[in-house]
């Protein structure tokens, strides 16, 4: 998904004796502020009321032997390397960059974080670690979209985010080809994150920041990666809470055969016998040979994680559903017109879909049920396309969060949200689009880019600012609630309450409710529907009767 807007310790002794600055310890001066990391000296600079630093590596590139394997902690160094630009965007297709976001400019050496703070003193304000979304093929932390700035200043907390693997390089099960040193390769992308989430737990704190006050933050696939991180053993203990915007846990759906399967087909395409042959094949042909399988075969879901038994156990949402999780407090929410983001901007006719082809896909998965499943949402709503729009919107991301929240409401605080708001764009019908509430959260609807997106709306200004200090306020303490809204209880099975971010910011108890009815007993844990089936429905085949 794309915006639309745009081993160590004697390494280290050695590492810090040779270096002028203390440990822990920043300097400024004409050459900008110097902050010693674990692995040496970076300078970022001031840039208004904050301090930013650019493409910290976390990890070794992962090119040459180590391209495919779990990251490795970098080398130290002792001169000060300059930390004022991103790094290249993970390797990722991309055909074309309207939002000159940077994504085409990429790398294998990009895995690196951006560090946005007030200062970087002993302050220990709590900390933000926000993960891009992208289908887990493309997206980076380049895109100005996510910048920090704002947040951090704002809030005086310190926003942090990462770059992870992606396509085949962060998702390629290879064990069966390459042997157990390779066990685990299919969710490389996610051993990124923990890594990233471990540089943050050893170095923020010489940023300003809390490590036992961290909240991880994710949109799309994104907060498909937080539910994961909540879910599984090897990212526990790295954060204290967890923000999902617009996805949840259920988005994996590889089980070990089907990677296998999908890594076989991805080396036959490649042209590649076996490791060795793809170890010799350049960035430009992987990425060349992702392409094609992604047009002939696989589809959107093609390369993700993985359920290996290794690094992700098992279903992450039936992880989560059995109580198997991280016990910390959770926001999530999501977006009232997701699917206007594939119908308008990815250009997908949905809206004309044949009302046979609708009923054929919603009966593979609620069977004898969808007719009247569909006779609900077509008595909401004005004209069958926006049926079908809130259908699906419902279908892929809004009941997956409120089964997420179902589970984790009865341990742990969880606050929902449903955002409303709808663009005033001239450009197209955005509605309340995918994505639609990033700019709001990050401060930044004042961003031409982002003005395309969600239009001039007089209320923009009043709806950013409760998003933005609901948002801070449970990164600092657990609780979205603040004085510019009305109160938020937490979400449970019995009142459902919900915050409408809307032109008037509301709660709601149990909305749209006969739509949430519609789809009882289907635990959209991940299993029941598959990635697979619920992958279908971004498809037409005709036009509607």
């Amino acid at each position: 998904m794309k915006t639309g807007f745009r081993v160590r310790g004697t390494l280290i002794a050695a590492t810090l004796a040779a270096c002028p600055l203390s440990f822990g310890v920043t300097s400024k001066g004409t050459g900008g502020i110097v902050v010693m990391t674990t692995a040496g000296p970076v300078r970022g600079d001031s840039e208004g009321g904050v301090r930013v630093f650019r493409g910290i590596r976390f990890a070794e590139p992962p090119i040459g032997s180590l391209r495919f394997h779990a990251p490795v902690e970098p080398k130290p160094w002792t001169e000060v390397r300059p930390a004022l630009d991103f790094a290249p965007a993970c390797p990722q297709v991309v055909t074309i960059d309207p939002t000159e976001n940077g994504n085409s400019v990429q790398s294998e050496d990009c895995l690196a974080v951006n560090v946005w703070t007030p200062a970087a003193d002993a302050r220990k304000r709590p900390v933000m670690v926000y993960i891009h979304g992208g289908a887990f093929i493309e997206g980076s932390a380049r895109n100005t979209g996510y910048d920090g700035a704002v947040l951090a200043e704002r809030g005086d907390l310190v926003v942090v985010s990462l770059q992870y693997r992606l396509g085949p390089f962060g998702f390629l099960e290879l064990s069966e080809i390459a042997g157990p040193d390779y066990a685990g390769s299919g969710n490389n992308g996610i051993r990124d994150q923990i890594a990233a989430l471990h540089w943050v737990q050893d170095n923020v704190a010489r940023f300003g920041g809390d490590p036992a006050n961290v909240t991880i933050c994710g949109e799309s696939v994104g907060a498909t990666s937080v539910g994961i991180l909540l879910a599984i053993p090897g990212a526990r203990g790295l954060f204290q809470r967890a923000i999902l915007e617009s996805n949840s846990a259920a988005r994996v759906g590889h089980d070990l055969q089907q990677a296998r399967k999908l890594a076989r087909q991805f080396l036959s395409i490649a042209g590649a016998g076996g490791l060795d042959d793809l170890q010799k094949l350049s960035t430009v042909q992987l990425r060349n040979a992702e392409e094609r399988l992604f047009n002939t075969v696989f589809g959107d879901s093609s390369f993700g994680p993985t359920w290996d038994g290794l690094v992700i156990p098992a279903s992450p949402m039936k992880m989560i559903q059995e109580g198997r999780g991280a016990s910390v407090p959770v926001l999530l929410g999501t977006n009232r017109d997701e699917i206007r983001y594939w119908s308008t901007i990815e250009e997908l006719p949905l809206e004309s879909k044949p009302p046979s082809l609708l009923q054929a896909q919603v009966a593979a998965i609620v069977g004898p049920r969808a007719g009247a499943l569909i006779d609900t949402y077509r008595r909401a709503d004005p004209g069958y396309g926006d049926a079908v729009i809130h259908l699906e919107t419902d279908l892929l991301f809004r009941m997956t969060s409120i089964r997420m929240a179902e589970a984790i409401s009865a341990r742990q605080p969880t606050y929902m949200y449903l955002f409303t708001y709808r663009s005033t764009s001239p450009v197209a019908r955005y509605e309340s689009a995918h994505s639609m509430e990033l700019p709001f959260v990050f401060g930044l609807i004042d961003e031409l880019d982002a003005i395309d997106f969600i239009g001039r709306s007089a209320h923009r200004e009043r709806l950013m600012g409760q998003m933005q200090q609901a948002w801070i306020q449970f990164v600092r303490t657990g609780d979205p609630n603040h004085a510019g809204l009305p109160h938020w209880p937490p979400y449970d099975r019995s009142s459902r309450a919900t915050m409408e971010f809307g032109v008037e910011s509301k709660v709601v108890l149990d909305p749209l409710p006969a739509q949430r009815a519609a789809w009882a007993g289907i635990p959209f844990d991940g299993v029941t529907p598959s990635v697979a089936q619920v992958a279908v429905f971004l498809t037409n085949n005709g036009t509607a009767e």
